[in-house]
Order: structure tokens, then sequence, then C-alpha cells
């Protein structure tokens, strides 16, 4: 079954023309811009990835194995890239890792794929205000850009606030926003990702590196971007400007329109270079996700072979045993 679905997404991403490492030979060129791309995404991104992540299930006494988290960090990868959305490799990593947890520690799991998922979106959001900042010569010189200076100002002021209030101690039976929650639609599973999140308030340090982990993927995929940037002609293009851009652009890719964000990242990047003054977003674009594309189907190998066995903890074997 493993071998069919691996099949038959390489079969689907070649067919519809989303696969075609012929557009790999724009970098024939410049080789060392793409063994950069290469080492950066496979030597510090998704090791980086997999430390927050294992670090988050640390944090809340979920014992997984950093080699354990590696593995199902490229599955991950593997089907977030290839099939539309950016959550659906959250939702195979989380029925592997729930398997080796009891049944009261799996919801908690489950969660921190959830949080892992939002920590990478407030590094987007923190990067493109930090940004911003740099850059507000430009952006004040540009009207185009001012709506989403403010967008971005907005989601910061967001996420700060959301910070506070998770890590915030309210006293037992007097947290307003259970009881908020408890009066909204979908009230159970709103309480559970607060729950989830309100877990780190005792776990500060990891909240904050988890955060900076998250910066700093973001930043060297920035770099990626600068650099084919520079190869597609834009040379005057700043690398705060661009790690202004880059952050707003990705936060479209999680939108499950197509895998790894194609259709829409095109539109979203060439939209956002027009803003600064350039074209060429969309070939900007197409270059980093042959690449990231080439990389993550190499998660297609761990999930092949992955046998997804867990050890069945010792009270549960004597239940059995009886």
């Amino acid at each position: 079954m493993k071998m069919g679905i691996v099949t038959a997404i390489l079969y689907y991403l070649i067919q519809s023309g989303r696969l075609n490492f012929e557009r790999l030979l724009l970098l024939m060129d410049s080789p060392g811009i793409l063994m950069m791309m290469y080492l950066i995404l496979i030597l510090a991104v998704v090791p980086m990835a997999t430390l927050r992540w294992w670090l988050l299930l640390r944090a809340i006494g979920l014992k997984v194995e950093p080699k354990r988290t590696f593995l199902l960090t490229w599955i991950g990868n593997f089907f977030n890239t290839t099939l539309p959305g950016a959550i659906t490799g959250d939702v195979v990593k989380g029925y592997y890792v729930i398997r080796s947890e009891k049944e009261e520690g799996r919801t908690r799991a489950f969660m921190t794929l959830l949080i892992d998922r939002f920590v990478g979106l407030f590094g987007l959001v923190v990067m493109a205000f930090i940004a911003l900042i740099f850059n507000l010569d430009l952006i004040w010189k540009q009207s185009s850009l001012h709506p989403l200076a403010w967008s971005i100002t907005g989601l910061f002021g967001a996420t700060l606030i959301f910070y506070i209030i998770a890590l915030y101690p309210f006293a037992e039976g007097r947290d307003p926003f259970i009881r908020l929650f408890n009066r909204l639609p979908g009230k159970t599973f709103l309480i559970k990702v607060y729950l989830a999140f309100k877990s780190y308030q005792h776990r500060k340090p990891t909240l904050l590196f988890t955060l900076l982990l998250s910066i700093s993927i973001h930043m060297l995929v920035g770099l990626i971007f600068f650099e084919v940037s520079k190869l597609m002609g834009i040379r005057d293009m700043g690398l705060a400007t661009q790690f202004f851009l880059m952050p707003i652009g990705l936060i479209t890719v999680a939108i499950p329109v197509a895998p790894g964000g194609i259709g829409i990242g095109h539109a979203a990047f060439e939209s956002l270079y027009l803003l600064a003054g350039h074209s060429g977003g969309a070939d900007i674009f197409n270059v980093f996700v042959i690449v990231q594309l080439s990389v993550f189907l190499l998660g297609g190998i761990p999930y092949f072979l992955y046998s997804g066995s867990y050890k069945v903890p010792e009270e549960e074997t004597l239940v059995k045993g009886n």
C-alpha cells in the first residue's frame, strides 16, 4: 500500500507538470547556488524543524526518540509538499506518534503538531516585522506596501498578545478565556488547543527557543530566495526587503489548494514582488518549489521503510496477558 501511495504521488506530480526536473537546468550555470539550496534544506532546515518539534514533545513529558522524530519529520515533509495543503504531513505524523502513546497522552501528542505549526507561523510573522523595521524608508516611500506593513504589524501585535495570554498564570478556575470559549461554536476543540498552549506556561524557555528556531529556519529560506532572485536578475533588492516579502508569501502556501503551495504561491509571490517594483516573483518561487520538492521527495524513502512499530506500554501488556 505504501509503495502504491508513493508511486501514485510521483505519477501525479510528473503528469501534471508540477515536478519537472528540467527546470533545475536553470541552475546548472550556477551549481554553487543549487548546492547551497540542497545543503540548507537537508542539513539545516529539516534538522532544525525536527529539534523544534522534539523540544515541544519533551516539554510536556512525551518521550519520543530523536531518531523517530527525525524520520517522522521527513515523512511529514514528503506529504506536505506532495499533497494539497501544508497540514497533510502533520496528519500522517500525528497518526504515527499517537500510536506510541497511551490513551491519555494521545491528545497531547497530536496537539504538539498544531503548536509546532503555530510556532512556525509566529516565526514568519516576527521575521517579517523585524524586516519591516529595517525597511521603514522603503515602505514609507511606496504606498502600495502600506497595507502589507499594517497587516504584518497587526499580526505581530496579535502574536505578542497570544504569547502573553498563553503564558499568564491565571488562578485555577478563573481563566476568562475558558469561559469565553465555552460560549463559542466548536468550544471543545478551541479549549483543547488553548489548554495545549497553556501546558507550556511553565516551559517559557522552550517556547522562546522554538520561536527562535522558527525565525532561524525562515531566515535560511529567505537567504535561498535572495540568492535565486539575484540569479533571476533582481540584483537591487536588499536582503531585508526579501526577508519582508518572503514570509508573507509563505503564509499563503498554507492554503490547501495545491501541493507545496503551487498555483496560489506563484500568484502571491508575483504580486508581492510587483508591489516592491520587481517582476519575476512567480519564477523565483517556481525554482524554490522544484528544489524543495526534489529534496522532500526523499521523505518517501523513510515512509516506505517505516514500520510504525511501537512498544506497547507495560501496563497494557500485563492487562492483555491476564
